[in-house]
């Protein structure tokens, strides 16, 4: 089953979605589902008419939002913008949401103050309950993150960009790519890369970071022991993007 996320731009609406190759689930009426148990790979493109492709898209859809997730329009929401997914198991899907992008800071606090206050930011855990075939999301996972506080990187800019009056230090305000292990103990570890906002002029553009975190699948309530450590700071000219593991790699860890 292949599953992505839109979670940028002002079209559409932000969330994680999947691909129905069964023709039964992603109906035009409803756009909400879950994967059918004998969906299969696909073999061949939709048979879609042309004529009506600039009124209608492409029918039959074949790909909606997974049921319990966000259906509002981008437009009119501004607290959810899902990246990387991970599932640790059938029931359980971590989602990384990288923030909206908002640089508002206050000098009286120092910090980028809307980063700082997202609720939905960070690394959110979901869980799927058969018996009504939704998903629900259990927590968000942020403590260590340490949203919308400004940090120095070594040879990086620092002070007030003149261009934009705002610092040049940069802050995390989400998370994006992820990838994860479930360890012997049944618990798993989150790796996770670190989206920006900064006075630099390109938001998730700054130096950021590689971070990771430890999380009991079967917990439906949030830890309140669990925090992110930092593994890698990218240095000054330099930015992160993604992480994964060489085959056999978590043997030794």
């Amino acid at each position: 089953m292949l599953y992505y996320t839109k979670g940028s731009g002002g079209n559409g609406v932000n969330s994680l979605y999947f691909v129905d190759t069964t023709g039964t689930i992603c109906t035009e009426t409803s756009g909400i589902g879950v994967p059918a148990d004998s969906a299969s790979l696909p073999i061949s493109p939709i048979d879609y008419d042309p004529a009506v492709l600039q009124t209608e898209g492409v029918v039959p859809y074949n790909m909606c939002i997974l049921k319990g997730f966000n259906t509002v329009l981008a437009k009119t929401t501004t607290n959810v913008f899902p990246f990387g997914i991970w599932f640790a198991n059938a029931n359980t899907v971590y989602v990384a949401d990288e923030g909206n992008g908002d640089n508002t800071f206050s000098t009286m606090s120092g910090t980028y103050t809307v980063a700082a206050g997202q609720i939905t930011t960070g690394l959110q855990k979901w869980t799927f309950n058969s018996s009504t075939g939704t998903w629900s999301k259990a927590y968000t996972l942020r403590n260590g993150l340490n949203l919308g506080v400004p940090y120095t990187v070594p040879g990086y800019p620092a002070g007030i960009n003149s261009a934009t009056g705002l610092p040049w230090s940069p802050a995390t305000d989400g998370l994006r790519n992820i990838t994860g292990i479930v360890n012997r103990d049944g618990s798993a570890t989150i790796y996770a890369i670190t989206s920006t906002v900064s006075g630099g002029g390109d938001q998730g553009a700054d130096p950021n970071k590689l971070v990771a975190i430890s999380d009991d699948i079967n917990t439906t309530t949030l830890p309140s022991r669990e925090k992110f450590s930092t593994l890698r700071r990218a240095g000054f000219a330099e930015v992160l993007r993604g992480v994964s593991f060489t085959p056999g790699s978590w043997l030794n860890w």
